[in-house]
């Protein structure tokens, strides 16, 4: 379980807290050697890459030492107890961990760190990580300044009564996990996930059943393609920060 500012990341809640710090490089001109000028430092989009944590599947792998327990066997895939695996217990306190920190961590001049768009994979486990760190979205369709969402509690921002807009949380399949062969790796059908997760974003997901869930595994080409193409999207959106919960595989693909 990682937190990343822009491409880098921290393996654990020490090195989180020391390689998070100083990134408000885009509101202020940074040193000479910095690489920064004021015209790209008003034009940067920064990106968190959030990768889920700990899912049943994680636990595990790490308990056989191989990945022959995520192979369907016999079965459907989709009938496996490990298909769209969920968070462990400990998964969703590594999530609620992390939404603490940020209510604490420093960011574009505020003392807690907020973002404008979350993007998240429709695997079950990227959902319920983005929950438990963001909480309630946005409303789709909704714009930031109707939002009634508030700074958080104990924050300065919040004694002065300033109020923060729930980000709007955006379901994306291209940055779901390398799919085939390991059920966990595929998802239930959108129409039973929605339910789950309300105020998420599902517009923009093609396809109700997975469609891309084979016996075979993506191939690598394919994933680096795919995440090329969405590291494009990301640059198109009019948005400055943004945190994109994903997978380990996907990650190693960008």
């Amino acid at each position: 379980f990682f937190f990343g500012s822009r491409f880098g990341n921290a393996q654990s809640t020490h090195t989180m807290t020391t390689s998070m710090k100083d990134d408000g490089f885009q509101y202020k001109l940074g040193p000479p050697d910095s690489g920064f000028s004021l015209f790209l430092a008003n034009r940067t989009k920064k990106v968190h890459f959030i990768r889920h944590a700990e899912g049943y599947h994680n636990v595990e792998t790490a308990k056989t030492g191989t990945n022959k327990c995520l192979w369907r066997g016999d079965v459907p895939a989709n009938e496996h107890p490990l298909w769209d695996a969920r968070l462990t217990p400990k998964g969703i306190k590594q999530a609620e961990d992390l939404r603490a920190y940020l209510a604490t961590r420093p960011s574009g001049g505020r003392s807690y760190t907020a973002f404008d768009l979350v993007v998240v994979s429709p695997l079950t486990r990227t959902l319920e990580t983005a929950l438990h760190i963001f909480g309630r979205p946005r409303t789709p369709g909704q714009p930031a300044f109707l939002d009634p969402g508030m700074a958080p509690e104990g924050s300065p921002e919040w004694h002065a009564g300033q109020r923060c807009p729930a980000p709007r949380i955006l379901v994306r399949e291209e940055c779901r996990e390398r799919w085939g062969e390991y059920v966990c790796d595929g998802r239930r059908n959108i129409s039973e996930i929605a339910k789950e997760f309300p105020g998420f974003d599902f517009s923009e997901v093609q396809y109700d059943e997975d469609m891309f869930y084979t016996d075979e595994r993506e191939s690598d080409p394919h994933c680096w393609d795919r995440a090329v193409s969405f590291l494009d999207w990301l640059n198109q959106r009019p948005e400055s920060c943004i945190a994109v919960v994903t997978h380990s595989s996907f990650l190693r693909h960008l």
